[in-house]
């Protein structure tokens, strides 16, 4: 962030910049929802303070929510990554051993006599 004289300031941090608006934004909607600004007098340090407990409260409870969730993804990217894998060598397995092989013994051979099992 860089400031002239003017108090002109560039935002030169994207993530700073997005946050400001965000901060402005939630300003609106608290003058909107509660018809006051965070000037407001009639609250007392304590009352700030529960204030902000609240919203640490709320916070856990949404990052729990978030971890659960996100646990639950890598769980699941780690099983199908997994079962990329056991695929994968499955196949390559099959390639290696046995693909090959039932190529050629199905290929006919001259003179040969071929038995069929069922």
């Amino acid at each position: 962030m860089e400031s002239n004289s003017e108090n002109i300031t560039t935002f030169t941090d994207s993530i700073v910049f997005d946050t400001i608006k965000d901060l402005a934004s939630r300003a609106e909607v608290g003058l909107n929802k509660y018809n006051t600004t965070m000037d407001r007098e009639d609250l007392i340090a304590s009352d700030w303070v529960q204030h902000a407990y609240e919203e640490c409260l709320d916070m856990a409870l949404y990052l729990k929510r978030l971890r659960k969730d996100m646990l639950a993804m890598e769980e699941e990217l780690r099983a199908f990554k997994t079962q990329a894998m056991i695929k994968e060598k499955l196949e390559e397995d099959l390639d290696n051993k046995i693909g090959t092989k039932i190529v050629y013994d199905i290929i006919p051979k001259p003179n040969k006599k071929y038995a069929w099992h069922h």
